[in-house]
């Protein structure tokens, strides 16, 4: 039994001084102020992409919305009949994975097979803008059983990859496609 008093003697002792006297304490704590780079709504025309800032000038008729998640910005494009097609703005430190690994994924978005690199390759089209190198890339596919087009742009920015994605219709992604290759022109770094 006197080994068993050592251990109810200190358990007691705690449960004495942890009965002092409760106080309600408040505290402030500062609101959490998100990163506006993953979040935020772009202003027009213009997109934060991680530590890289970039601007550009997008058609009227393109109707930009707010950047959420890993979308720095997005824009919905409508057609007369109301067939919309969706340009996602997202940017990636580093290369994620290579250009062939990335230009795969948007493949396998409209059913579309893998390719090799020097497959991947030679579908590319390599366009310098005023300010940049874009790799750009067109490709006919379906998804959920409709014709389905992307055409994408990926561009090097300081240490981002940055990826213009649009996706949508077959006949509204070609007629818009001179559209989105003007836009991928107008694409610059901010200027302080």
């Amino acid at each position: 039994m006197s080994a068993r008093l050592p251990p109810l003697l200190i358990v007691a002792a705690l449960v004495l001084t942890s009965c002092a006297k409760d106080e309600v304490q408040a505290y402030r704590v500062p609101k959490e102020i998100a990163d506006p780079s993953l979040t935020a709504p772009a202003s027009a025309g213009s997109a934060s992409s991680g530590t890289s800032d970039l601007v550009w000038s997008a058609p009227d008729h393109w109707v930009e919305k707010p950047g959420s998640g890993m979308r720095r910005s997005s824009f919905t494009l409508t057609d007369a009949d109301g067939a919309t097609a969706d340009l996602s703005i997202i940017s990636f430190p580093g290369d994620v994975g290579g250009l062939t690994a990335n230009i795969n994924r948007w493949r396998g978005q409209i059913s579309l097979p893998p390719l090799s690199e020097v497959d991947a390759e030679a579908t590319i089209e390599h366009i310098d803008t005023p300010t940049f190198h874009v790799d750009f890339v067109d490709y006919l596919g379906t998804a959920n059983d409709v014709p389905t087009r992307i055409v994408g742009a990926i561009l090097h920015h300081g240490d981002q990859s940055v990826f213009f994605k649009l996706m949508g219709p077959a006949s509204l992604v070609e007629a818009e496609t001179a559209n989105f290759r003007a836009f991928i022109q107008t694409i610059a770094p901010v200027t302080p």
